[in-house]
């Protein structure tokens, strides 16, 4: 029994469809930092930011290491693929609103000692957009 000619293009447009939507349900971290001053917290929080500028893992180490001096952030997970990273921290000694502050800051360069402005931008935490000041 001979298949029809229609039966290929169609097996190639249902795996095509069927890889790009299973991707959206494996997402595998690009980058886990768990900083030196962890230390154990009843209270800790957990903020998901999605972050403009964060595409790839060299970025995402970028954005994380700008956390790097946030007092009572205690550890970061950062999805590439999704702009996003997950910021677990001690609301008794930072907050949320602190670390879209650190992470928006001018990003030292340590090979040249520039200063990058405007690199990375929190769009949306918790699941809420972030009203842009220009608009």
């Amino acid at each position: 029994m001979k298949a029809p000619a229609w039966i290929i293009p169609v097996l190639v447009v249902a795996c095509a469809a069927a890889g790009v939507g299973g991707s959206r349900l494996l997402v595998a971290p690009s980058v886990v930092h768990t900083y030196a001053q962890a230390g154990p917290t009843a209270d800790a929080r957990t903020s998901q930011m999605v972050v403009e500028g964060v595409k790839c893992v060299d970025t995402a180490e970028r954005a994380v290491a700008q956390l790097n001096d946030v007092a009572g952030v205690l550890k970061c997970v950062a999805y590439a693929s999704r702009a996003r990273l997950d910021v677990t921290y001690d609301p008794a000694r930072t907050s949320a609103a602190a670390i879209r502050e650190a992470l928006e800051a001018p990003v030292l360069v340590p090979a040249t000692g520039e200063y990058l402005f405007g690199l990375y931008r929190v769009i949306e935490m918790n699941g809420e957009k972030i009203a842009d000041v220009d608009e």
